[in-house]
């Protein structure tokens, strides 16, 4: 049965409020890892996002809040490297990528990522960051994760080196079977970071 101009527009309209669920999502869980909000606050804030019907009710929940804050870090020029994931040419965005997960699935996958700073949050859910068609700078590359009772997966290539300092309590932060943990030399690695209560962060090379 085709679909009718309303049936388009409707479909336009979720895909639009879905897409600024996540811009949302992503503002809390910034604000939330600067100590912008307390965690009872950010719980209060997720669980409203994800209820929102309406474009205003989810732009109500970051109206306070400040917009991202630079890193200081000076832009990075990409260099021309062997491993297809390293950068070639355009500068990194500056600040960290903020993605968020709550009670729900998320994966980040394709060239999703163009700075060198990631801050994860995953309260009850499941987060897959996919590192594979990631264009990477030279240098280390940071993964901030705070996990309650879920998972966050980090899928590397395996030329990839991954340094693990993540802490686990009640819970597991592992690198697994395959993984280089060998960052000596290496032009470009990811440092894993963070803390998990009752799960799990663990990196897999695929």
């Amino acid at each position: 049965m085709a679909r009718t101009p309303a049936d388009r527009g409707a479909g336009s309209s979720e895909a639009r409020l879905e897409s600024l669920r996540d811009r949302v999502m992503e503002t809390l869980t910034g604000a939330f890892s600067t100590n912008g909000l307390d965690m009872d606050e950010y719980e209060r804030r997720a669980g409203l996002a994800q209820a929102a019907e309406s474009d205003a009710e989810l732009e109500a929940l970051v109206l306070d809040l400040p917009a991202d804050a630079p890193s200081g870090r000076a832009p990075a020029t990409r260099a021309a490297a062997a491993p297809g994931y390293l950068r070639a040419s355009a500068p990194l965005e500056s600040g960290s990528r903020s993605v968020a997960c709550v009670m729900s699935d998320r994966r980040m996958t394709g060239d999703w990522l163009h700075s060198d700073k990631v801050d994860t949050f995953t309260l009850m859910g499941s987060t897959v960051l996919d590192l594979r068609e990631v264009e990477l700078p030279p240098g280390p590359v940071r993964i901030d994760a705070f996990v309650l009772m879920g998972e966050a997966q980090i899928i590397v290539p395996p030329d990839l080196p991954v340094r693990m300092d993540a802490f686990a309590f009640m819970g597991e932060a592992a690198a697994r079977r395959g993984v280089s943990q060998s960052v000596r030399n290496a032009r470009t690695w990811v440092e894993v970071g963070g803390f998990v209560l009752m799960g799990s962060i663990e990196v897999k090379a695929k």
